[in-house]
């Protein structure tokens, strides 16, 4: 046996605490990265906007890794032109945006040659590619690949030591990958938006299209719908995700007329009570309808009880008053008004007075009074030119395309 002396069996006290400090150090380094990456994680969410998001990114980095500047450029298109746009950032980036073109072709460069990153360093020899004189270090990656980049995430002039280093490197990479990856489901999801509301309107437009006296009938209910219901959020408990759900059950309000005969909905003469019945049951079809989809549950109350009235002789349950759920109260409101205002293959449109004047004599028999209070409160003129206008303009200037893909957003989130 190998006899070893105690000198060699003695640790130096000095070297154990200075090792130990060391990697409490990485261990407290490694907790801060796990938890920045977790925090980006729990914030990708769908009704997470992409602006908050890559700025939260920038804001948690920046924690972490001390720098004089850091920003995210994405690649949009502006004017029909594909730009780099600064979407997010902190501090002073020693770059000026006009820069974007250069720095992202230089990273481009770097990928394609096999690297991870642009890093690049005047610290231990002269700049690789020509910086403004400010800046000592960069450190660029790509959101993505070099072949399908949607920006970049830049960062200059590290604080707390002379250079980046290749833990940097592997953060910021997997910072950029988690905002890559948000930006695409961000772009996917969009896309099902649009694809949803798309087919929606093109059902109610379907259906609108068998009658050339209703034609855009659903999307003016919708509209005026969701009018009725911003101007009520006022007084009554009304979220902005139940207005969505409110304009969407304006726009199916009556999809259960798409197995009703044209015959019967253009007819001129009195209908006959077979006819009477097919169209009275509209509302109880369209419901069944949607009640095979469960996404649009929010929906089904708009459209099964808007021929409900308030003083409980509508139908097809006969429900009273504030038994009616509020959101089939204004759709009823919003479906009449746009009926009046309309030339029907039985009368003339009425005036826009003539129209508010029965309203107003409906209240408290077919309507809710407070559905019909809010609506005569409102600048009601306005609103009339957004109609007229088939809905080039809006009241809160948004596109009105545009809202319907939003108000998807709440059914299939």
């Amino acid at each position: 046996m190998t006899a070893f002396s105690n000198q060699s069996l003695r640790a130096d006290p000095e070297l154990m605490e200075k090792n130990l400090d060391k990697l409490t150090t990485e261990l407290s380094e490694c907790y801060e990265q796990i938890m920045l990456l977790y925090n980006l994680s729990t914030h990708m969410t769908l009704d997470q906007s992409c602006s908050t998001y890559l700025q939260l990114a920038c804001d948690q980095l920046t924690q972490i890794v001390p720098v004089e500047g850091i920003a995210i450029f994405l690649e949009k298109t502006v004017e029909g032109n594909k730009r780099l746009v600064l979407s997010a950032g902190s501090g002073l980036l020693s770059l000026e945006p006009s820069m974007a073109d250069v720095l992202q072709m230089h990273l481009i460069a770097e990928l394609t040659a096999g690297g991870e990153a642009l890093l690049d360093s005047q610290v231990d020899s002269p700049f690789k590619y020509a910086w403004p004189q400010r800046l000592r270090n960069i450190l660029a990656v790509p959101l993505g690949t070099a072949e399908r980049m949607a920006g970049f995430l830049v960062a200059t002039n590290i604080q707390n030591k002379q250079d980046f280093d290749s833990t940097d490197v592997k953060l910021f990479n997997s910072v950029a990958s988690q905002c890559a990856v948000f930006i695409e489901n961000g772009r996917l999801f969009n896309d099902l938006k649009e694809l949803f509301i798309g087919s929606l309107k093109a059902l109610t437009n379907s259906i609108d299209a068998k009658d050339q006296y209703t034609r855009g009938h659903s999307e003016r209910v919708a509209l005026i719908a969701r009018w009725i219901a911003e101007q009520m959020k006022e007084t009554a408990p009304l979220s902005e995700q139940e207005i969505h759900y409110i304009y969407l059950a304006g726009l199916l309000h009556d999809i259960g007329k798409i197995g009703v005969a044209e015959a019967v909905l253009r007819k001129q003469g009195r209908l006959t009570d077979e006819e009477r019945a097919v169209i009275l049951a509209h509302p109880k079809i369209g419901a069944s309808i949607l009640s095979e989809i469960p996404q649009m549950r929010q929906i089904i109350p708009g459209v099964l009880y808007h021929h409900e009235r308030y003083d409980g002789s509508g139908y097809p349950e006969g429900l009273r008053g504030e038994e009616i759920p509020l959101c089939a109260r204004i759709i009823a409101m919003a479906d009449a008004f746009d009926a009046m205002t309309s030339r029907r293959v039985y009368r003339e449109a009425m005036s826009i007075r003539r129209a508010l004047a029965e309203v107003e004599k409906g209240s408290g028999v077919q309507f809710d009074p407070a559905v019909v209070q809010t609506f005569l409160g409102s600048p009601v003129e306005h609103l009339w030119e957004v109609i007229q206008d088939e809905f080039i303009e809006t009241w809160d200037f948004s596109n009105f395309e545009e809202y319907g893909i939003k108000a998807v957003g709440a059914l299939i989130r």
